[in-house]
């Protein structure tokens, strides 16, 4: 039996794009299991994060550890799957298979101008059809529409989830987002463990929010600077560890 959507209903999910074939080529298929789920889940990350394929240091040695980043920049000579570079990490050739922020900001803009266009021309009648008025805002409103979901909502069955109407729990795939990154540590803060002191307040009082990101803005500015310790340098958060 078929399924058949709903006329006028958007997937509004985002997407991150792989070669079917990518799992059989020579530096993929070695990797360990660690190795391999890092590198999709780090491509969504950034997808979702809008990083354009940087990786901060500190989340990889948070979310993936030192082995796996070892493993993932060495596993071509020429081209490994990611590249150490300031501050971090670099996915190889991100911008040539994934949408970038850059991208977005232009169908942005296109939409801007498509709408800008419309607005100066004389209406031809002086009543259009039902239709004819959904289809136009429908077309003038499409870059807007996928600029708010890429930067709102998850990767994986979350579609709008931050809708603007009502509140809601917080999504398990909730994450900070990269400008959150930058005013954390504009302001002294542990991201990492303000993120998680986020989530744990949100779980254990059940909060809701109408937007999260929002919501963690607020818990940012609110935030105290982090007591810097220098670390040891075996640790992974040493600025020495990956030398």
């Amino acid at each position: 039996m078929s399924v058949t959507e709903s006329p006028g209903k958007k997937d509004r999910r985002l997407y991150a794009k792989f070669d079917i074939g990518m799992d059989e080529h020579a530096k993929i298929m070695l990797l360990s299991d660690a190795a391999f789920r890092a590198l999709f889940e780090s491509t969504l990350y950034s997808r979702r994060q809008l990083t354009d394929g940087f990786l901060d240091g500190r989340v990889v040695a948070r979310k993936w550890g030192a082995d796996v980043a070892l493993e993932l920049t060495s596993n071509d000579p020429e081209r490994p799957s990611w590249r150490k570079v300031e501050g971090g990490y670099e996915i190889h050739d991100f911008a040539e298979h994934q949408t970038t922020k850059a991208d977005i900001e232009a169908k942005r803009e296109a939409g801007r101008k498509g709408g800008l266009a419309k607005a100066k021309q004389p209406a031809s009648t002086s009543e259009a059809p039902a239709k004819h008025v959904v289809d136009e805002c429908s077309s003038t409103s499409l870059a807007k529409t996928e600029t708010e979901t890429e930067t709102e909502t998850s990767l994986f069955a979350v579609p709008d989830e931050e809708d603007g109407t009502r509140e809601r729990p917080m999504p398990k795939s909730w994450a900070p987002t990269a400008s959150h990154i930058e005013r954390a540590k504009a302001q002294g803060i542990d991201v990492i463990s303000a993120a998680e002191d986020f989530k744990l307040h949100a779980e254990t009082y059940g909060r809701k929010a109408v937007s999260w990101n929002a919501a963690f803005t607020t818990w940012l500015k609110k935030a105290k600077p982090t007591t810097q310790t220098k670390p040891a340098a075996n640790s992974p958060w040493s600025k020495d560890f990956y030398k």
